[in-house]
């Protein structure tokens, strides 16, 4: 989480022309194909495409519940997630978004549930994760700071969606590493290589937790690319984040699995947490929630 520096005024009127646009959207059918080989290895699931913009998200007012994969396509000119929570019966995106402003650094209301999703893409690449969907109300939304602290969400980047009757089985793909995430770790049933990869990241922890990859050259100093990183994240200060964005799973609850697939190249990988804690409101990498790997 990062500090929000917009006011929440300001957001509402965002949320309110989006929730206006979702209304009148007319191209569900654009944003949803046929699963690839590429996008978790799950060819059961339905394919959602989600288009990130500066600072709007292209996505379907409408989705079949069951098992999902979203596909994060970056258009924009700076990087974008796709964090996703749903909503209990009785509660509209507008108080989703107002929860959340609210909320800041601290614990969010028992009613907004994080779900996963795609962690960031680079402009010009995507992202994917792959999930069961529940029938319910759900809110989209983006929260990486830039070029300002401010988040994306703060700038209109949010968009709700209706998730349908189950249209797929409910399954999970099979993964070949298996990424749980702790209080305050990453723990991997097996190394990190090159090549393709489906992971099933689980959140083993006692509060929200997500993974970012991150990727750095192998010449880049090393020692450094931890505290680069975390050091943007307190003050982005108009400057993009170091590092070449790998996808990873934006904040998911306790017990929860989301399946993610990667083509990891050689460099230097470091996994990181943004959560803010519930208990001091720090973000969990200043608990030590970071972890760097090599892949040769």
């Amino acid at each position: 989480m990062f500090p929000a520096r917009v006011s929440s005024a300001r957001a509402v009127a965002c949320i309110a022309a989006s929730v206006a646009h979702f209304l009148i959207a007319s191209d569900a059918s654009a944003q949803q194909r046929h699963a690839s080989a590429s996008t978790a290895n799950a060819s059961a699931a339905n394919v959602v495409i989600v288009v990130a913009h500066d600072f709007a998200f292209d996505l379907a007012p409408s989705i079949p519940g069951g098992l999902t994969t979203f596909e994060l396509r970056n258009r924009g000119a700076q990087s974008h997630h796709l964090e996703i929570v749903r909503l209990d019966s009785g509660k509209t995106a507008s108080d989703a978004l107002a929860a959340l402003i609210k909320a800041g650094r601290g614990p969010r209301p028992a009613w907004l549930h994080s779900i996963g999703g795609p962690n960031a893409a680079t402009p010009g690449e995507s992202s994917n994760a792959t999930l069961v969907l529940a029938p319910g109300s759900y809110l989209a939304f983006c929260e990486i700071p830039g070029p300002t602290a401010a988040r994306h969400y703060m700038k209109g980047m949010v968009k709700p969606f209706v998730v349908t009757a189950p249209g797929r089985p409910g399954a999970l793909p099979p993964a070949d590493i298996a990424l749980n995430l702790v209080d305050f770790d990453f723990v991997l049933s097996h190394p990190l290589t090159r090549g393709h990869h489906v992971l099933a990241v689980s959140n083993a922890g006692s509060q929200r937790h997500m993974v970012a990859i991150k990727r750095f050259p192998n010449d880049y100093p090393a020692g450094t690319t931890a505290r680069d990183l975390t050091a943007w994240a307190l003050d982005p200060q108009g400057k993009a984040a170091p590092g070449a964005n790998e996808g990873g799973v934006t904040e998911i609850s306790p017990g929860t699995t989301v399946v993610m697939s990667r083509d990891f190249r050689p460099g230097r990988y470091l996994l990181i947490c943004f959560s803010a804690d519930e208990k001091d409101g720090k973000p969990h990498f200043k608990h030590g929630m970071q972890k760097e790997i090599t892949i040769d």
